[in-house]
């Protein structure tokens, strides 16, 4: 039988990322898990214009670490029936290879996120964090679809997966 001790929850900040909290939880609560709420924290590039003022450019990255702190601060307030973390990144190296990093460094057994359903040239020149994890990720993965309908509805999980 599978033993979840460690989930990890990558969350950017938008609803569909949240429709892997509901999955993630029922999963901890039935083992008494560890639920690890994971932010990358992805600053605006670094422009001539942001070069040539370096004190800009760090209150910027201050504010983006700040703005994550403070959301993942307001999820685990929510949450007080599961034993919670939370884990900040800088996103230079990548959304996917800080998720994929923490993952392996840190003993996850499950991550659980979301596919924010991109197709077609979005997905292209985007690319999918999701899909990258999927592939790549140390540990076993459950993708939550999520569709960009009105209703904002997610479907079944599109792939569990035992890397």
């Amino acid at each position: 039988m599978f033993e979840f001790k460690k989930i990890m929850v990558p969350l950017d900040g938008s609803r569909f990322a949240e429709m892997a909290l509901d999955p993630a939880l029922s999963i901890a609560r039935a083992m008494q898990s560890e639920v690890v709420l994971f932010r990358v924290a992805q600053p605006i590039p670094r422009t001539q214009a942001l070069a040539d003022m370096p004190d800009v450019y760090d209150d910027v990255i201050a504010a983006t670490f700040r703005e994550a702190e403070d959301y993942l601060a307001e999820l685990r307030a929510g949450l007080s029936d599961v034993r919670v973390s939370v884990e900040i990144r800088p996103g230079e190296a990548g959304v996917a290879r800080q998720i994929l990093d923490y993952a392996e460094q840190n003993d996850v057994d499950l991550i659980v996120m979301s596919s924010h359903g991109l197709t077609g040239v979005k997905r292209w020149t985007y690319g999918s964090v999701a899909e990258k994890v999927l592939h790549a990720g140390p540990c076993a993965t459950m993708v939550i679809r999520c569709t960009h309908a009105a209703d904002g509805v997610a479907g079944p999980p599109l792939a569990p997966a035992d890397a």
